[in-house]
């Protein structure tokens, strides 16, 4: 099951990029590719994470949570934390579809 769970954590990081990519095509105004190239999957100690690395300045003031945010009309596009909903209302539903396209041939 351990295998399981590490899959199912994988497809829901890469299911929360989609996501917060769409909601970065569907948003940015003149995109330059530049921040949306450094969002990605990156392999943590406690599993799979999506972020952009925390090397961007101005990445916070992007998702809204900056202290920027506070001083200017701009109150972020949320993608991170509209992916984080939106992969909890479908993470059992990603779990199924999961077990039944690999896990239940392995087990067998």
């Amino acid at each position: 099951m351990n295998g399981y769970v590490d899959d199912l954590e994988e497809e829901g990081a890469e299911w929360a990029l989609d996501h917060i990519q769409g909601t970065f095509h569907a948003q940015f105004q003149e995109p330059t590719g530049f921040y949306e190239s450094h969002v990605r999957v990156r392999q943590e100690s406690g599993g799979p994470v999506v972020s952009d690395g925390g090397h961007i300045a101005y990445g916070p003031w992007l998702e809204g949570v900056g202290s920027r945010n506070d001083t200017t009309r701009f109150k972020g596009y949320w993608a991170f934390r509209k992916a984080a909903a939106a992969l909890e209302r479908r993470i059992e539903g990603l779990g199924y579809r999961l077990l039944e396209s690999r896990w239940i041939r392995r087990m067998n």
